[in-house]
């Protein structure tokens, strides 16, 4: 078996690792009911119809969170272990995914799955594009040889900084959407299924 599809298994074993443990966490914990029951009772979710949330305001505090995420992953392809960082990332985002629809079924059903989807499709589609930038960089710094990365050959090129604006456009476009698009097909979500 080739390195490359080892990594690419390694991290679709992460992902599938992080949903099934996220997935089952709510179960063995009983979060569909007592305390964690609030997280989406009735009153939260007709509360969240009413607010009101800036755009820009939202826009601002999102775009520095995954910035910092995605350059995070992009200068953590340089190092050695940047695999090995990708890979935790992955298998913690796709347990939080999987806690979150676990929760969402426990108290909505069927309908919290397209809660789920709600939540998440316009904006994880340009994430997910960028991610795959990321991952594509990554595995083309691994194959370049060793003697390319010494500390006086080692030069950020237009190759990289090509995938950085790509990564970072993408990111761009993602938080947009996720603040000004996500925010109301939410709202649109809840006004016809609660």
């Amino acid at each position: 078996m080739k390195t490359g599809q080892r990594e690419w298994i390694l991290l679709c074993a992460a992902v599938c690792g992080g949903l099934l443990a996220g997935s089952v966490v709510p179960g063995l914990l009983k979060m569909g009911s007592g305390t964690y029951a609030g997280l989406l009772s009735q009153y939260s979710l007709s509360r969240y119809q009413e607010i009101h949330v800036s755009g820009w305001e939202l826009f601002t505090a999102v775009f520095q969170k995954r910035l910092s995420f995605f350059l995070f992953l992009w200068m953590s392809s340089y190092t050695v272990i940047g695999l090995a960082f990708h890979g935790f990332c992955l298998f913690v985002l796709a347990s939080a995914a999987g806690l979150l629809l676990a929760v969402f079924l426990l108290q909505e059903g069927y309908e919290g799955a397209l809660l789920f989807f709600c939540c998440l499709m316009p904006q994880w589609m340009l994430y997910l594009a960028a991610w795959r930038e990321e991952l594509l960089f990554l595995f083309r710094r691994r194959t370049w040889k060793t003697e390319s990365l010494l500390p006086g050959n080692a030069v950020i090129g237009r190759y990289d900084l090509a995938v950085l604006g790509k990564i970072l456009t993408l990111c761009l476009l993602g938080c947009g959407v996720e603040c000004f698009l996500g925010t109301w097909t939410m709202k649109i979500f809840l006004q016809y299924f609660h």
